[in-house]
């Protein structure tokens, strides 16, 4: 796991903007919490889980995948669960983010 902010573009379309509106989540409020430092930790296929906040300070997990680009399409965003939450505050409690 580290902090680091995301330096590439983010991918939209139809179905990724569908998808996080399900979730309550602006493609505003993902490019936000992607530009701070965020806590990055890899999942599966290679894909990237980003813990970013929002302006108001919502948590949230976006999930980013760099599969056939060198940008990072967007495959969900959504509100942190309750063990992601507690992974992001004893990350942030023992480094500097």
């Amino acid at each position: 796991m580290s902090s680091k902010a995301i330096k590439c573009r983010l991918l939209w379309d139809e179905w990724n903007l569908e998808h996080i509106k399900k979730h309550n989540v602006s493609k505003y409020e993902v490019e936000i919490a992607i530009k701070g430092k965020e806590v990055v930790t890899e999942t599966y296929k290679s894909r990237l889980l980003v813990f970013g906040k929002t302006k108001r300070g919502r948590l949230l997990t976006i999930t980013l995948s760099f599969e056939r680009q060198d940008d990072a399409y967007v495959v969900s965003a959504r509100d942190v669960s309750s063990k992601e939450r507690k992974i992001y505050e004893e990350y942030k409690a023992n480094k500097t983010i």
